[in-house]
């Protein structure tokens, strides 16, 4: 019994790891690896925090002891909130992308002009004075800028910006958000590195537009984020503002030198704790189906012995 204990622990623990590990991760990480490491380290944590949920409800209510079964009850009603929690953020963000659609079927029908020559993804022009630009990834991608941004910033800070978007859909960082989104609804102490996956993303775009000149970047990205300081936008993963993220220190960070190689070390340490998710879920749900599905000659409840 204590070793199940252990394994139904396990989990929540890794998960509070986690929750706490990302706020130094880019000490750690590249941008372009947290990008991609944060979303799948936290998919496999939702996933085993599920399995641990359907353990304990399958083995609590197993039992006869009254208090036992109630934990059982507790843990289906709070993993089935959660789950409907989950399917109501993509539906959401379905339609949202359903909307955002139209922005990319209509750059899909635009040549490519100027600055854009050679792109496979077009620009859309918005007529409005609010000064913004975003990637949607809907419809076959498109970069989004409205007149307000093109009138306040130089030919060389709009091609940063755009450049910046450009990677958003390259890179489709709108899906590893959207992952870690849902991971976080499923388990609600992942919250925190949703956010840090958003700046990873914005990092690196960032990177990505400074290989055209750090400094005008720099200048492009400080300029557009105080265009749009008094302008309130929702978090919707589907659409990347780049505004987004911890703007003082993406400034900070452009100021300096690009970042270096990611450390082997790091990367396998994010391997091993992928490997000990996917063992911890495994072992559970070999319980969950141990009772559910005993062998010949195996009393249901003989498992947690």
């Amino acid at each position: 019994m204590s070793g199940f204990g252990v394994a139904v622990a396990l989990p929540w623990v890794a998960s509070a790891a986690l929750h706490v590990y990302c706020r130094r991760v880019d000490r750690d990480l590249t941008p372009p690896w947290a990008v991609i490491a944060l979303p799948t380290l936290a998919a496999a944590s939702a996933l085993s925090v599920v399995a641990s949920l359907v353990a304990v409800a399958t083995v609590s209510l197993s039992l006869t002891v009254l208090p036992i079964r109630a934990v059982g009850v507790l843990a289906v009603c709070f993993l089935l909130w959660r789950l409907v929690l989950a399917m109501a953020h993509l539906r959401k963000m379905v339609a949202s992308a359903r909307v955002a659609s139209a922005f990319g079927r209509e750059a899909a029908g635009r040549e490519a002009a100027g600055r854009e020559a050679g792109s496979r993804r077009g620009t859309v022009v918005v007529d409005s004075p609010e000064p913004d630009a975003f990637a949607v990834p809907s419809g076959g991608g498109a970069v989004v800028v409205t007149t307000g941004l093109v009138d306040a910033l130089s030919d060389a800070e709009l091609r940063a910006v755009i450049e910046h978007e450009r990677a958003h859909l390259r890179f489709r960082h709108s899906m590893w958000t959207q992952i870690c989104e849902v991971a976080a609804v499923i388990d609600p102490l992942l919250r925190p590195v949703v956010d840090r996956v958003r700046h990873a993303a914005e990092r690196h775009a960032d990177e990505i537009a400074a290989r055209h000149g750090r400094a005008v970047t720099m200048t492009a990205l400080a300029r557009t984020a105080l265009l749009g300081a008094d302008r309130k936008r929702g978090a919707a993963s589907y659409a990347l503002p780049g505004t987004g993220g911890d703007v003082l220190a993406r400034v900070r960070a452009l100021s300096g030198p690009p970042p270096g190689r990611q450390r082997v070390v790091v990367v396998i340490a994010g391997v091993v704790a992928l490997m000990l998710f996917s063992v911890v879920s495994l072992a559970l749900l070999d319980v969950t189906q141990d009772v559910l599905f005993p062998e010949p000659g195996e009393a249901p409840t003989s498992v947690l012995r």
